[in-house]
C-alpha cells in the first residue's frame, strides 16, 4: 500500500491539475458562450416577477415574458426618460452660461497676462541678453528639448483618444448584436424555464442538485444584495451633493447633485468628474466662496462614501465589512478600476462555495475521507 502522506500529495496535485484545466476551459467556454450566460443569469433574476404574472394574472408563460420585459422597460424607460429631461434641462441652462464665463475667462486671462506673465517676459529677455554666447545657445538646447518633450506629449495624447474612439466606434457594432442575442436568449430561456428545471433535477444526481442550487440561491440573494448597496451609495451622495449644492445656493442644484449621484458608479472619479473643474474654474475667476465649498463637498462625498460602502455592502449582502474592504482593495490591486466590482463578486462567490460545503467536500477527498462523502451523500 502507498504511504498516506504520498496519496494526499498525489490528490492535491490531482485537484492542482484539474483546476487549472478548468480554468483553461473555463475562460474558452465563457469566451464563446458568455451572451447565453448572462441570458441565463438575468432570467433567472427575473424568474420572480414572471411567476408572478403566472400566478397571480393567469398569463400564460410566453406572454407572462413578454409582459415581464415590458414592464422592466418600462421602469427603466421612465426612469432614463427623467434623467434625460433632467440633462437637457442642464445643458439649455449651460448653453446660455457658458458663453457668458468664456468672456469674462477671456478678460480674466488678458488681465492676468498684462499684469504678470508681460513684466515676466520683459526680464526674462533682460536675463537673456545678459547671458555669454555659450549660455544662451545651451539655454536655447533646453527651451528645444522641452518643447519637444511636450509635443511628444500631446501626440501621444491625442493618438491615444484617437486610439480610444476608433475601439469604441468599432465595438458598436458587435456590443449592438451581443445585446440582441442576450435579449433573445432570456426571453426563450425564460419561456422554458420550468422545462430546464425539470432537466435538471431529473438528470443530474441529488447531491450535486442540492449543492448547485444552494450556490444560486445564496449567488442571487448577494447579487440583488449588491446592487442594492450601489443604488443606496448613489442615494447618499446624490442627498449630500444636493445638501451642498443648495447651501452654496447653485442652480439647477437638482440636476446636479442627480448627476453626481450616477457618476459615483464611476470608482475613484465619481462626482470629482464635474465638482474638481468646477471649483478650479471659480478659483481661477475669482470666486473663492464657491471654489473652497465646492471642494468642501466633493470631500463630503468622498468620505460619507468611504464610511458606508463597506457597512452598506456588508449589509445589503449579508457580509463582513472587514472581508469586503479586503475585497475591494485586493480587487483594486489586481484588475484595476473593474476590480473594485470583481473583488466583492469573487468574495461572494467563494462564500456561497463555502456555505454549500464545496471546500469541505474537497478537503475529505484529499484526505480520502469516505465518511465523509457518505454523509454528502446521505
Amino acid at each position: 500500500m502507498k504511504h498516506p502522506a504520498v496519496q494526499i500529495i498525489f490528490r492535491i496535485l490531482f485537484l492542482v491539475i484539474v483546476f487549472a484545466l478548468g480554468l483553461f476551459l473555463l475562460y474558452h467556454f465563457l469566451r464563446l458562450t458568455y451572451p447565453f450566460l448572462i441570458a441565463a443569469l438575468l432570467a433567472f433574476l427575473i424568474n420572480p416577477i414572471v411567476n408572478l404574472f403566472v400566478k397571480y394574472l393567469r398569463f400564460p408563460r410566453p406572454l407572462a415574458v413578454l409582459a415581464s420585459f415590458l414592464f422592466l422597460f418600462g421602469v427603466i424607460g421612465s426612469i432614463v426618460a427623467i434623467l434625460v429631461k433632467k440633462t437637457i434641462d442642464g445643458v439649455i441652462y449651460l448653453l446660455d452660461f457658458i458663453p457668458k464665463q468664456i468672456e469674462k475667462i477671456s478678460i480674466s486671462i488678458q488681465d492676468y497676462f498684462n499684469n504678470y506673465i508681460l513684466p515676466l517676459w520683459d526680464r526674462g529677455v533682460g536675463f537673456f541678453d545678459n547671458l555669454n554666447t555659450q549660455q544662451q545657445q545651451l539655454m536655447q538646447e533646453g527651451i528645444q528639448i522641452v518643447g519637444s518633450n511636450i509635443a511628444s506629449l500631446l501626440k501621444n495624447v491625442g493618438q491615444s483618444l484617437t486610439n480610444g474612439l476608433t475601439s469604441f466606434i468599432s465595438a458598436l457594432p458587435i456590443t449592438f448584436t451581443v445585446i440582441v442575442f442576450i435579449i433573445l436568449a432570456i426571453y426563450f430561456i425564460s419561456k422554458d424555464m420550468n422545462k430546464y428545471t425539470e432537466m435538471y433535477k431529473d438528470k443530474l444526481p441529488d447531491i450535486f442538485q442540492k449543492k448547485t442550487w444552494n450556490v444560486l440561491i445564496d449567488l442571487k440573494s448577494k447579487i440583488f444584495g449588491f446592487f442594492k448597496s450601489q443604488i443606496i451609495l448613489m442615494m447618499l451622495t446624490f442627498f449630500v451633493s444636493l445638501i451642498g449644492l443648495l447651501i452654496l445656493r447653485t442652480e439647477y442644484a437638482l440636476t446636479l447633485a442627480l448627476t453626481m449621484g450616477l457618476l459615483d458608479l464611476i470608482p475613484y472619479f465619481g462626482p470629482g468628474l464635474i465638482i474638481i473643474p468646477w471649483s478650479i474654474y471659480n478659483f481661477f475667476t475669482g470666486d473663492m466662496f464657491m471654489g473652497v465649498g465646492l471642494l468642501i463637498l466633493y470631500a463630503s462625498t468622498v468620505v460619507v462614501r468611504q464610511f458606508a460602502e463597506p457597512k452598506v455592502l456588508s449589509s445589503s449582502m449579508k457580509l463582513n465589512p472587514l472581508a469586503v474592504l479586503v475585497s475591494l482593495f485586493a480587487g483594486l490591486q489586481m484588475f484595476g478600476l473593474i476590480g473594485l466590482v470583481i473583488g466583492p463578486i469573487t468574495l461572494v462567490l467563494i462564500i456561497s462555495l463555502y456555505d454549500a460545503k464545496v471546500f469541505e467536500g474537497l478537503w475529505g477527498f484529499i484526505k480520502g475521507d469516505v465518511n465523509a462523502k457518505k454523509q454528502d451523500g446521505n
